[in-house]
């Protein structure tokens, strides 16, 4: 196996979520969300060890990644949260996923694809309660649709949700009337004779903040891989979260370097004194992002050695020269524990001006994962 690669800890997300279950209703059911591969963590040993340790529901983006999981055997309802164009229509169909409906034309689509193929599909309907991005707005929307969706007769309107846009602020006057809303269209669906078995609404930040939303099942996603939504909810967290994976590489060749000379692309570093260079087998291309050159540090042996010069699409450096010890072959964190001290991807993000989804996510497939 390349020396270059990201270690899953499975029973730390198991733990995680064993700990954000500790925070809903009881009566409320877990979707672990395993979309763009499980953030970085690879989606089906992710929803395996998922569904061990009591989730009863996956969401993925697209049904392309729900079409992969029942190929591998998983057999636990998947909904697809993201839009869906014609092309697409067959997919939850065949496979079995429950699909959002974000519009009447989706629904058209899927009930047409559903009679071609004589079987019918489950449905989620989508309110936009204020997050602008997909689903309907207003009372009126949702009762239209309601009703046009009674006609399509190969499609089954199983549950309706929601998402929020700031449930991760300190400031929680934009979540509550969200809530009030969301709430607020649901009741006049059920008291027009729409049946709901699944209501949902809470990400990972709403769990934390509002138990309120907790309605009949959660959405958590980047707290099952051991990382919380926001430095706030971090800060008023009831519970302790693990990061789940470690990114590692080696050593592969030590030199030399003398003042004046340079380092990498563009010749961003100079040295200013005789200094021992580290170079590493990696670089932009395995996802390690590339605004982070002359800025971030890795562990070698237990101490920080920054990253020095560009990084390259393959390779980058970083200056050992207070690390004696170090040598071809070293183990290098780039994300994790070594000696005591840590790498999160949250310190990565705030280096890059992202948040720490991206870095997760942009772990390239060609790091291998290594599952303990």
């Amino acid at each position: 196996m390349r020396a270059t690669k990201a270690i899953v800890n499975l029973a730390r997300l198991k733990y995680n979520i064993a700990q954000l279950q500790s925070l809903i209703n009881p009566k409320s059911v877990m979707m672990a969300v395993v979309k763009a591969n499980a953030y970085g963590h690879g989606a089906l040993k992710v929803a395996e060890a998922a569904i061990e340790a009591g989730v009863s529901w996956l969401g993925v983006a697209l049904p392309e990644e729900g079409a992969e999981l029942r190929e591998s055997g998983i057999t636990v309802p998947i909904l697809v949260l993201g839009q869906i164009d014609k092309s697409q229509s067959s997919l939850p169909i065949q496979y079995d996923l429950v699909q959002t409906v974000s519009s009447i034309a989706v629904a058209r689509q899927l009930n047409e694809e559903s009679r071609r193929l004589n079987k019918a599909v489950k449905i989620h309907l989508k309110l936009d309660t204020g997050m602008g991005r997909l689903g309907f707005q207003t009372i009126e929307e949702v009762l239209k649709a309601s009703m046009d969706l009674k006609s399509m007769s190969s499609i089954h309107m199983e549950g309706a949700f929601t998402h929020f846009a700031a449930a991760d602020e300190a400031d929680h006057t934009y979540t509550k009337l969200q809530i009030r809303k969301f709430k607020n269209m649901i009741h006049i669906m059920q008291k027009s004779g729409i049946q709901l078995n699944w209501i949902h609404a809470s990400n990972s930040a709403g769990i934390f903040n509002f138990p309120e939303a907790n309605f009949s099942m959660v959405r958590p996603g980047i707290s099952v891989y051991g990382y919380y939504p926001s430095a706030y909810i971090k800060s008023h967290a009831k519970v302790k979260l693990l990061p789940v994976l470690q990114w590692k590489t080696t050593i592969v060749h030590i030199k030399t370097m003398h003042v004046g000379e340079t380092v990498s692309y563009g010749r961003s570093y100079v040295a200013d004194k005789t200094i021992i260079v580290g170079t590493l087998p990696l670089g932009y291309a395995d996802g390690y992002p590339r605004n982070l050159s002359n800025k971030a540090s890795v562990l070698v042996s237990g101490k920080k050695a920054p990253i020095i010069g560009k990084i390259c699409m393959d390779q980058m450096m970083i200056d050992i020269t207070d690390i004696p010890e170090a040598s071809v072959g070293s183990e290098v964190v780039l994300i994790g524990e070594q000696g005591g001290k840590q790498i999160l991807a949250d310190e990565l993000a705030e280096l890059s001006g992202t948040i720490s989804y991206e870095i997760l996510t942009s772990i390239s497939e060609r790091v291998p994962r290594l599952y303990v």
